[in-house]
């Protein structure tokens, strides 16, 4: 998708960080913007920032762990704009522990963000995009984590890396409808993910924790440098999306380890 003007854009996750980037971008480049997130302040905060852009805009507070909220979200937006042509599966929460010391409640408070925000997101906006006959494109936010395992981080990474697998497949099933896949695989980017656990329950607190900040190795990118690489791998129709050239050999590695494992 390489025409952005007066095309619809849906972002979860926009009150700030990465999905708050989009949505300036998106405003920035003619699309009308749909802004999603939990944190109703920072969310009004954003819209401000979008319509100030001359962008027609909406926000609407949303749960993407609730398939409900998310069938709400796609509602407005076709009854505000008529139409959805990117959608950003970008919502997402981190949170640190030994997989034998979590709970069940602990993998579902992340699991419900981090992938079955994105599986809502696909059944609530997907069928309605191929309907339209106009192509499009979605973008899931991921992270490196869906690609090289670290100690500690098992609930996050089993998030990411069904999200780059249910990525991979659906953009080989969207190819004949003309609507392109992108997965962003970010490593150390400056947002909020890094105190996800201030939305944690109290219940759910014991042994959990952020995800360190000094476990992303390499240089910290900005949003906006993210937001723009996002937006070039829109218009190239591009699958997968790094952020450092750093985890280059981190992912050989991986792949090194499987490959000398074949009989």
């Amino acid at each position: 998708m390489k025409d952005f003007n007066d095309k619809v854009a849906v972002v979860t996750g926009a009150a700030s960080g990465i999905g708050k980037a989009l949505a300036l971008d998106f405003a920035q480049r003619g699309m009308r913007v749909v802004l999603a997130d939990i944190e109703q302040g920072p969310l009004a905060q954003a819209g401000a920032e979008v319509g100030a852009l001359g962008a027609e805009h909406l926000e609407l507070v949303c749960d993407v762990s609730r398939l409900a909220d998310v069938q709400a979200l796609a509602d407005a937006a076709w009854r505000r704009f008529g139409k959805v042509h990117v959608l950003c599966n970008n919502a997402g929460v981190g949170m640190r522990g030994a997989i034998q010391a979590l709970s069940l409640a602990q993998w579902q408070w992340v699991l419900g963000v981090n992938l079955w925000g994105v599986i809502h997101g696909v059944e609530a906006f997907v069928p309605r995009m191929i309907s339209q006959q106009e192509g499009g494109h979605v973008v899931n936010t991921a992270s490196i984590a869906g690609l090289v395992a670290v100690a500690g981080l098992g609930p996050y990474q089993t998030s990411k890396f069904a999200v780059v697998g249910l990525s991979e497949s659906l953009a080989r099933d969207l190819r004949p409808h003309g609507i392109g896949v992108s997965v962003l695989c970010p490593l150390g980017v400056d947002t909020n993910v890094w105190n996800s656990t201030r939305h944690l329950p109290d219940a759910l607190r014991a042994h959990t924790q952020d995800i360190d900040r000094a476990q992303a190795a390499g240089t910290f990118r900005t949003p906006q440098e993210v937001s723009a690489l996002v937006l070039r791998a829109i218009a190239a129709e591009q699958l997968y999306v790094f952020t450092h050239p750093e985890i280059g050999p981190l992912v050989d590695r991986r792949f090194e380890h499987i490959r000398a494992a074949y009989p």
